[in-house]
């Protein structure tokens, strides 16, 4: 079949939430077709049945006369198509959902995540794609990473493209700038205290500073940013030319998190070659049906957050202070807890599809993020390539020598095995004590030992004999509920339970304003009796106090060796 696949989508009354979509094959040569929804959206690693959202299914010939359709599993329809010249596929989606992973569609505007809008056509999926978006009346403009063939006309070569497009239709703000030549769309919807000049510059200096960092080259013809400015909300999706993210609208002239909203920002731009293009073997071509295994998300994802706020600081938005506060985070988020003993790198990789995404109380007692320990872990490397060659090289060139296997065949992606090899190459040295430890293993994180060949401590600051319950807790409807119980804790060790209201601590009542209050008359050691209702029935436990769990910080001496100076101009110069 040399026609392409022809979609089609109208947003006849959208401030129902709905869209319709129609897929039109001419000449399709096959008794039956089999059009499917997929159950996932790459980038985000959780099976998400996008066909829930899907009404209204149905199919015709080109004269109109409808024809045998049958849902046939979860997420596909047959047809009957034996000696048709055209089929017309038709159905409707429900998109109310407003995440970067999903689709929101209501009289402002539409946002759609492909995936969960698009089905692929069994057989088809490498055939050319063009897309139609019938906008309302009252819409202007539509932003995308899809090519435009003529005014609300667009393509993609295969329907792997086609999914890796999302798209902004209705009156959103677009600004552009320009790096050789090659046009980058900044569009923003909705409203939001933010300085269009303000915003170019920085967006700019981040994609400039990532081009340089791989080599200079722009793997793309035009960039779209497509930003959603919201009241609550976060996060971020990266595409092959083209990322979602998201906002708060009122939250751009602070500084603190207008930066934190950058590095966001710096990540998903980043994952243009990390994921996009230096990707593992199992992230493409996709299956759409079912998971996505593989142990390498620490890369994929790792090395990007090591590399975001690093960016940032390259190209002088954060000074050497600010970077390591967020470097703080990131430590803190893994070696205040007890969960990087109990789940490797390589299994959380596996396991997103059952657990990242699905975080509940005992997230930090058990698991890892492999964001978070990936760029500890990228971190770790690049101080050991960095001092196994007197920092003539740094964890840039493994990453530049993955890109350069992408360019020399694109088909599939690295495997776990050719990670390891391309950083001894880079290091001149066997990193399987590495590997072992802290990729495939649980061992303690040396950190302390890495950072100290860069001339920087890491502090406890809460290494005293100051007490804590280590709880998080919040008010619901005037009750002082336990969300959050740290293994290793006062409240852990003495048997305080998620969900457990707490009514007084010593015979005095508690909130949440008055616990830490009550809690700084005593020290590690002490004792203390708490009155508790758990499910309804009220009971006393004395709690043992024990010293806080860990709080740290990155502190740079003011006095280094030439050594250690060098190897962190290294590591934040590149």
């Amino acid at each position: 079949m040399l026609n392409p696949l022809n979609y089609f989508i109208t947003f006849e009354r959208p401030w129902t939430h709905y869209c319709e979509v129609e897929i039109s094959i001419l000449n399709p040569d096959r008794d039956t077709l089999i059009f499917s929804m997929p159950v996932w959206t790459p980038g985000s690693y959780l099976i998400r049945e996008f066909a829930r959202n899907v009404e209204n299914v149905y199919a015709e010939n080109g004269k109109g006369e409808r024809l045998l359709t049958e849902k046939i599993n979860k997420n596909s329809w047959e047809v009957k198509s034996k000696n048709q010249s055209e089929i017309k596929f038709r159905y409707r989606v429900y998109c109310n959902e407003f995440t970067v992973r999903t689709c929101d569609i209501n009289s402002e505007h539409a946002f759609l995540s492909n995936a969960g809008v698009f089905m692929f056509v069994r057989g088809f999926e490498n055939k050319k794609c063009l897309l139609t978006i019938n906008l309302p009346g009252d819409w202007k403009k539509i932003s995308t990473g899809l090519t435009k063939e003529k005014e609300n006309i667009y393509s993609a070569e295969n329907y792997d493209i086609l999914i890796d497009s999302p798209i902004e239709a209705g009156n959103q703000n677009v600004l552009e700038f320009e790096i050789s030549g090659i046009k980058h769309f900044i569009c923003l919807s909705g409203k939001g205290n933010y300085n269009e000049d303000v915003i170019k510059t920085d967006f700019k200096k981040i994609a400039e500073e990532e081009i340089k960092l791989l080599g200079g080259g722009i793997p793309y013809t035009e960039y779209t940013f497509i930003i959603h400015l919201v009241e609550k909300g976060g996060g971020g999706l990266e595409h092959l030319n083209s990322f979602v993210a998201q906002f708060s609208r009122w939250n751009f002239n602070d500084e603190k998190l207008y930066k934190n909203f950058l590095g966001l920002v710096s990540h998903e731009f980043f994952h243009l070659w990390n994921v996009k293009r230096i990707r593992p073997a199992a992230l493409g071509p996709f299956n759409y049906d079912s998971e996505n295994y593989t142990k390498s998300l620490w890369v994929a994802e790792g090395w990007t957050s090591f590399y975001d706020n690093l960016i940032l600081r390259r190209c002088g938005i954060l000074d050497n202070r600010e970077y390591f506060e967020f470097l703080d985070t990131e430590v803190n988020d893994i070696m205040r807890f007890s969960g990087r003993f109990e789940q490797s790198l390589a299994e959380s990789s596996f396991d997103t599809w059952i657990k990242f995404y699905r975080k509940d109380e005992n997230y930090n007692n058990s698991q890892v993020s492999y964001y978070t320990k990936g760029s500890l872990a990228a971190l770790m490397l690049d101080i050991e390539i960095i001092k196994s060659t007197n920092a003539a090289k740094s964890l840039d060139d493994a990453l530049r020598m993955l890109f350069e296997d992408f360019k020399r065949d694109n088909s599939s992606g690295y495997t776990e095995d050719r990670v390891k090899e391309v950083c001894e190459i880079v290091s001149g040295r066997s990193l399987d004590e590495f590997w072992k430890k802290y990729i495939y293993g649980v061992d303690e994180i040396p950190l302390e030992n890495y950072l100290g060949e860069c001339g920087l401590e890491l502090i406890n600051e809460n290494d005293s004999e100051n007490a804590s319950l280590d709880i998080e807790v919040k008010s619901e409807s005037g009750k002082l509920m336990v969300t959050k119980v740290y293994a290793g804790g006062s409240a852990y060790e003495s048997g305080v339970n998620f969900n457990d209201e707490i009514i007084a601590v010593n015979g005095i009542r508690a909130d949440s304003n008055l616990l830490d209050t009550l809690l700084k008359d005593f020290s590690a050691d002490d004792n203390i009796n708490l009155l508790l209702s758990r499910k309804g029935i009220i009971r006393e436990t004395e709690v043992n106090l024990l010293r806080s769990l860990p709080k740290y910080k990155i502190n740079e001496k003011e006095s280094k060796t030439t050594e250690e100076q060098r190897f962190l101009d290294k590591w934040l110069n590149g």
